[in-house]
């Protein structure tokens, strides 16, 4: 799938795990998403007629749908750096971390395989760090040829290492997941799995940037004015899911029944392409930040 979402902008990938082209003919793909995911930018790279040289690979926070694709990019475009916030580093540099990344990784590989997504299962890299190459922080810039600078800005409350990126020139945000998972276009899981309140602010920050083109790592792109829509929808979401998780626990429910409450809420059409542990950790999380609050 490729798709122009602005002048030397362009989307790659499948429905699940987006890339993000930007540059003319020296380019940062924003994503790094996850080893099947990969195998879907592969082949539309191979479609493109005038491939850009590939300058900067960004890795938006640390978790395994984030960064797993890291080895195969990285053994696409040999040599080129990896760029992520120092406490996406520190995660990566830990050996068990790593291990159960991949393990998680391996997993997806086996169902978007099934469900036809992918024609063949990728190997499971066998590596005990994901290395992290250059730092950036708060009001750094990563500079596009032919572009503009694309600005970084951390957004706490998903994860401590989570950054936001803003083409000023053609109004792009790349939001990562500060704004949740989009189970469908109208149905968004909030992960304020590091802090409720830091993730509300983080949202309403991005969502103070003029913004033409929102894209997100997994699901819809957002353009014009339903830009609104989805901050709207996000921001509604995370509200819900901590009035629920408030109420229910006024009503005397153990963090165990709501747990699985929520788990039995979300987990349904596009999340399902993580496995049901990894969503039960998610929902626990939710309940504990919730708690955390009150």
């Amino acid at each position: 799938m490729i798709r122009k979402l602005a002048e030397n902008v362009f989307m790659l990938g499948n429905q699940y795990f987006n890339y993000l082209l930007v540059g003319e003919k020296k380019a940062v793909l924003i994503e790094c998403g996850v080893s099947a995911g990969v195998m879907s930018f592969r082949q539309d790279w191979q479609k493109l007629s005038r491939p850009p040289e590939i300058k900067t690979l960004v890795a938006m926070h640390e978790h395994f749908d984030h960064v797993c694709g890291i080895p195969d990019l990285k053994a696409m475009f040999p040599g080129v750096p990896v760029v992520a916030h120092a406490k996406t580093g520190r995660v990566l540099n830990k050996a068990n971390v790593v291990k159960g990344h991949f393990q998680q990784d391996e997993q997806m590989s086996i169902l978007l395989n099934n469900w036809g997504i992918i024609r063949d299962i990728p190997p499971t890299p066998q590596i005990d760090c994901i290395p992290i190459d250059e730092y950036v922080a708060e009001g750094d810039v990563i500079p596009v040829d032919g572009v503009g600078n694309l600005k970084v800005m951390e957004t706490p409350g998903h994860s401590p290492g989570s950054i936001a990126l803003y083409l000023k020139e053609e109004q792009l945000m790349c939001l990562s997941d500060a704004g949740g998972y989009q189970i469908r276009s109208d149905f968004i899981f909030p992960i304020y799995f590091q802090g409720y309140e830091m993730y509300l602010e983080s949202l309403n920050r991005m969502s103070t940037y003029p913004t033409q083109v929102l894209f997100l790592p997994h699901g819809e792109i957002w353009t014009g004015d339903s830009v609104h829509l989805f901050y709207r929808r996000a921001r509604e979401a995370a509200e819900k899911a901590f009035n629920c998780i408030r109420r229910q626990l006024d009503e005397g429910l153990n963090s165990d029944e709501i747990e699985q409450r929520l788990y039995k809420h979300y987990y349904r059409d596009g999340l399902t392409i993580y496995t049901p542990d990894n969503i039960r950790l998610c929902v626990k999380l939710l309940v504990q930040r919730t708690q955390e609050c009150l």
